[in-house]
């Protein structure tokens, strides 16, 4: 049985006839409580068959899109749409959406069969059809042998797929889920993520996931969206988010980075640049146009992007330094080497390498097209 999937409108008519519309489209929806803002004017679209992540600190205004989103908090102003119909005005029961939450809100005088039937009974879904999709959904989240279970016989990973598969029975225009992991140990949660996945890329039910776990963000998303002070600060694929942030605050949240003022940007064309630090260092970076020419800039380094060696590497700009100190994590090294230049830089180095001593004498050099300038 393939996953039940409602039939929504697709287009406006007029001109617009046959155009597909977004599964969720947000229109410059904002939120303020008094004289806190909570939101500042946002646009967010979530594709038909896409997950979407909301990542960002406590505060920032995630859950306030999420809960816009839902029906749960009315904007002050903008537009919601699904599917290209405008539920700005309607209460949650009416948007179609599936919810999942850091707790598990089952029912706990309800088997796990009963639980997710709860959405199938609300809206009189035949007996015969309610059984195959709830078996359908059960065996997806891998918990038809618990079937008969009750909540208080299941662990929290086991609790939260049946959640999920509450959530999804009924074929929801959107799924909403907000921090879903929160409550989870680091291991279940990395198992959680890779079958939220592939559940996703089962059932394709477009999806809007909040977190503030940069991990699980990157794991699970088609794109990222960081939320940073009721703002989008960055959006785009993790791989572009991460590789290519567009301010400093964006590449610290989402990955560790080496970061240096700067004095100057010269020689910038075609998306290149020569960094100029304020030791006087030129470093050849990439360098966005969203960089504005007149404000303060910052040259970064991703750490793994970094080298660390005995002797300068021949061909390629090294920089003399010495070790200030080694953590040993495993995987990698972080090697932190102050340069003669004056920068302090943190290197990964794979953690079969050889180990460094604090004081030896090294050479660090990057990868081509590491450094990246953002302000």
């Amino acid at each position: 049985m393939s996953a039940p999937s409602p039939s929504h409108a697709a287009g406006t008519g007029g001109s617009d006839e046959g155009k597909v519309e977004p599964a969720l489209q947000l229109t410059g929806v904002s939120k303020s409580y008094g004289s806190v803002a909570a939101l500042m004017p946002t646009d967010l679209v979530v594709g038909h068959g896409e997950l979407v992540t909301l990542l960002g600190p406590s505060g920032s205004g995630k859950s306030t899109i999420l809960g816009i989103a839902a029906g749960i908090i009315a904007p002050d102003v903008g537009r919601v749409s699904f599917h290209g119909r405008d539920v700005t005005d309607r209460p949650t029961h009416e948007r179609d959406v599936g919810m999942v939450f850091q707790r598990y809100t089952l029912f706990p005088n309800m088997t796990v069969a009963e639980n997710v039937a709860f959405p199938l009974k609300v809206r009189a879904v035949p007996a015969k059809e309610s059984q195959e999709r709830v078996r359908h959904f059960l065996n997806l989240v891998g918990l038809i042998e618990q079937f008969d279970r009750y909540p208080s016989q299941l662990s929290g990973g086991q609790a939260q797929r049946v959640a999920l598969a509450r959530a999804l029975v009924f074929g929801p225009a959107l799924l909403l889920m907000d921090e879903p992991l929160g409550a989870l140990d680091r291991r279940l949660r990395q198992v959680l993520q890779e079958e939220i996945r592939r559940i996703h890329e089962d059932t394709k039910v477009p999806t809007l996931y909040v977190t503030h776990d940069q991990e699980e963000a990157m794991n699970l998303s088609d794109r990222v969206v960081l939320i940073h002070e009721g703002r989008v600060a960055a959006a785009g694929s993790p791989r572009e988010v991460y590789l290519s942030p567009p301010s400093l605050w964006a590449a610290e949240f989402i990955g560790d980075v080496n970061m240096v003022p700067l004095s100057d940007v010269v020689d910038r064309g075609n998306g290149q640049c020569v960094a100029v630090t304020k030791t006087g260092m030129r470093i050849p970076a990439r360098i966005s146009e969203r960089v504005p020419a007149t404000d303060a800039a910052y040259l970064i380094i991703r750490p793994e992007d970094c080298r660390v060696s005995d002797n300068p590497r021949e061909g390629e700009p090294s920089h003399k330094g010495q070790v200030v100190d080694v953590a040993y994590l495993g995987p990698f090294q972080r090697v932190r080497v102050r340069l003669d230049s004056g920068w302090t830089i943190v290197a990964a180095v794979p953690g079969r390498a050889p180990a460094y001593s604090t004081g030896a004498v090294v050479y660090c050099s990057w990868n081509n097209g590491a450094p990246l300038v953002v302000n």
